[in-house]
């Protein structure tokens, strides 16, 4: 097979699924065309980091990045006007920015991808000084991601969603919010307030229905309710994204914004705790070049 990609491939072993497929990755990517100038395995994460960072600067056509969404959330602004094109190995756990991207959490796909791909500029969010590929959000999420250790995600795997859930929901208490963006001015008592990219979050659950990657806006909505028993209608409701029809839940699309809480409380992007309100957000659109399949639709 003619060659037709040179890569850099840097991947985080310490994600679900990485020292596990990294050694398929190597003898997959070049059954698909690609050329590996360079791979490295990383069991630090902030070394992969700044290795992405030196392969941008140097000017690599193409940097193959294999991990979770955490991973792929830390490395993606590096590549916002850079000449480098991002390729995506989803080796965590929920792995939502590759299933924005149609791209399935198996190697042979996701080289396949690689390979044979196109190259796609999809949205990317900010959060105070950090980006997001996935969601910032405040209340529930926050707990829950206190609660989701890497050693949780190894021994549970998807389930550990759930174990996370029934102990974030004891801890879990009501605060007030007020959210201003460029269309909307709304106050209201809340246990959870989301501001997505792209189209799914919390595994395969779609933000909206009409939610994309590519459309250059942000979803936000929350759970305008002080009440658990809410929060489990507001549950049932989440697959195919139909928790937008609730009326206790407001939903909008906007290009950013601002978010104000009292009292002031963590902000979790895309699974990490990095931020606190109040908070401004808003989105790049197609700020990121990423390899994505022959049809996908933007």
């Amino acid at each position: 097979m003619e060659t037709k990609q040179r890569a850099v491939v840097l991947v985080n072993t310490k994600s679900r699924r990485g020292k596990e497929w990294y050694p398929s990755v190597l003898e997959t990517l070049p059954k698909h065309g690609v050329e590996i100038v360079k791979a490295m395995p990383f069991t630090d994460p902030k070394r992969l980091v700044s290795e992405v960072k030196a392969a941008i600067a140097a000017e690599a056509p193409l940097v193959v990045v294999g991990g979770g969404d955490g991973t792929m959330s830390s490395v993606a602004r590096l590549f916002i006007g850079s000449k480098s094109v991002m390729g995506v190995l989803p080796l965590g756990t929920g792995n939502q920015f590759a299933r924005d991207l149609c791209i399935n959490a198996d190697v042979e796909t996701a080289c396949e991808v690689i390979g044979t791909g196109k190259v796609q500029g999809v949205d990317v969010g900010f959060a105070g000084s950090d980006h997001f590929l996935n969601v910032a959000t405040v209340g529930l999420t926050t707990l829950i991601a206190q609660e989701l250790t890497n050693d949780a995600k190894r021994r549970f795997g998807r389930f550990v969603y759930v174990f996370a859930l029934v102990r974030a929901i004891r801890k879990l208490r009501p605060f007030h919010a007020k959210l201003t963006t460029p269309e909307h001015t709304l106050e209201f008592d809340t246990i959870q307030v989301v501001i997505g990219n792209g189209k799914y979050h919390a595994g395969p659950f779609p933000l909206a229905p009409d939610a994309k990657i590519t459309d250059g806006s942000l979803v936000v909505y929350a759970l305008a309710s002080r009440s658990r028993w809410e929060l489990l209608r507001f549950a049932l409701h989440l697959p195919g994204g139909h928790h937008v029809d609730l009326v206790e839940v407001p939903t909008f699309h906007t290009s950013g914004g601002k978010l104000e809480t009292s009292p002031i409380e963590k902000v979790t992007v895309d699974g990490e705790i990095a931020e606190k309100t109040p908070l401004t957000f808003g989105t790049r659109p197609h700020a990121l070049r990423v390899l994505v399949p022959q049809d996908f639709e933007s």
